[in-house]
């Protein structure tokens, strides 16, 4: 079975730290699968804020996919470090990539990418990036 590769960057323009809750632990014991694409959406919605970006009123990024690797479980009580850098810029959108780690340990917990399209909700169709859409987010890379 072929396996999914991430390219992670060597510098990230943004990161933050999450606490897992006891609400997020499956059966298993450990992070679930959902639970992980909640801290990655909450991550890079932090990271919009901290350069103030801020979608337009009937315009919005949606998320076109989404690719995750999983190395170790994450725990109840842990704080994962999530470090985002945008990539693969388009007429469309763009790619946001994530290492998420144990800040204690710095032990790899999950490496993800989502590719994030401009949609405009009042049209129902994709809608070009602005003109300085890459600059907003290439600005701290």
């Amino acid at each position: 079975m072929a396996r999914v590769e991430i390219i992670l960057p060597e510098s990230f323009s943004f990161e933050t730290d999450v606490e897992i809750q006891i609400t997020q632990i499956n059966l298993a014991k450990h992070l679930g699968n959902h639970d992980l694409v909640g801290i990655l959406n909450e991550a890079r919605t932090r990271y919009f804020h901290s350069i103030n970006y801020q979608e337009t009123t009937g315009r919005g990024l949606i998320n076109a996919d989404l690719a995750v690797v999983y190395k170790s479980e994450a725990k109840y009580g842990e704080t994962l470090k999530i470090k985002i850098a945008t990539s693969d810029f388009q007429k469309y959108g763009c790619d946001f990539v994530y290492r998420v780690s144990d800040k204690a340990t710095g032990r790899l917990v999950a490496e993800a990418k989502t590719a994030m399209l401009m949609f405009d909700y009042e049209t129902g169709k994709l809608a070009e990036v602005s003109a300085g859409f890459r600059d907003i987010f290439m600005a701290g890379q």
